[in-house]
């Protein structure tokens, strides 16, 4: 049955689908090997399709690490973003680039709903929801046709899990107000049971309120569960009114952080409320399971 994992990679983001035929990477985290570390742990030595949502370092890094080890990576879908210039960036493009040509796998700068139906590896539909091909090609440094800056958050791919007619969980990488408003252009359906919230629960790019971005992408995605992907930064990650916010705007949603944070402790100790948790590690979840629900790993 498919298992699904957000993995705790410090200040990162990364997760892992085991479905039925095949592995899926949604993200690579930082320069640490905590991806590659929980793989080995599972025995898994190849991954199928590899997603890398944006350039920013805490989703790519650990994929250059991945790809000098001796696990097979068979598919890499990733976007362009000219105004990138850090080295990870360059050296990460450069040999997936490199192993293409050589055939060692298939790289594809495009991670638009034109893939839509054909990234599946068993019974997990995949969807990538944005950006679409238009934002893709205005590129990042452009301006979108409301005159819009796009930034490297604004064409951040937001990718989405379901199984058997059920919207399982929505990763929406570092999105911004900007790519939000994108997004809704194509489509009005982005709900889910559980969210990775963007940005470690931080601010959403240079743009907009933090609370009424947080309001709006929580009415969106309605979701029963919400994952903090945070480093050892006890009180930047998650903000404070970032959680304060998602508790007003969802009723019975459960907050969990992968690792400590003060913020969210405090909010679960002066709301006398033990349904968050708060530094738990990995979160592992079991599409099959009914009902849904998820367990910690706290190994990776």
């Amino acid at each position: 049955m498919p298992n699904f994992y957000v993995l705790d990679v410090a200040h990162g983001n990364s997760a892992i689908l085991i479905d039925t035929k095949g592995v899926v990477v949604i993200d690579a985290g930082g320069t640490k090997p905590y991806l590659l570390d929980f793989l080995t742990k599972k025995n898994i030595s190849t991954i199928d399709v590899l997603l890398l949502s944006h350039a920013d370092q805490d989703h790519i890094a650990g994929a250059i690490g991945l790809l000098s080890s001796e696990i097979i990576v068979k598919n890499v879908y990733v976007n362009p973003d000219s105004t990138k210039t850090s080295k990870t960036w360059d050296d990460l493009v450069y040999l997936l680039c490199e192993r293409h040509k050589e055939g060692h796998l298939h790289f594809e700068v495009n991670l638009t709903p034109n893939l839509n139906g054909k990234l599946a590896q068993g019974a997990v539909i995949i969807e990538v929801l944005a950006p679409n091909q238009y934002i893709v090609a205005k590129g990042s440094g452009s301006k979108d046709r409301k005159g819009s800056k796009l930034t490297t958050n604004s064409i951040s791919a937001v990718i989405r899990l379901s199984y058997k007619e059920k919207h399982v969980a929505l990763l929406p990488g570092d999105i911004d107000e900007i790519g939000l408003d994108n997004l809704l252009e194509d489509t009005k359906n982005i709900q889910a049971w559980l969210m990775v919230f963007p940005h470690h629960g931080g601010k959403p790019g240079n743009r907009g309120d933090v609370k009424a971005f947080t309001s709006r992408l929580c009415k969106l995605v309605k979701p029963e569960i919400i994952v903090f992907s945070i480093g050892d930064n006890p009180q930047n990650f998650p903000t404070q009114i970032v959680v304060e916010t998602v508790a007003k705007t969802l009723d019975n949603v459960r907050m969990f952080s992968t690792r400590s944070s003060e913020v969210l402790k405090a909010h679960i100790k002066k709301n006398d409320n033990e349904s968050h948790q708060n530094g738990v590690g990995t979160i592992h979840l079991d599409f099959s399971r009914e009902p849904l629900d998820v367990d910690f790993v706290n190994d990776s």
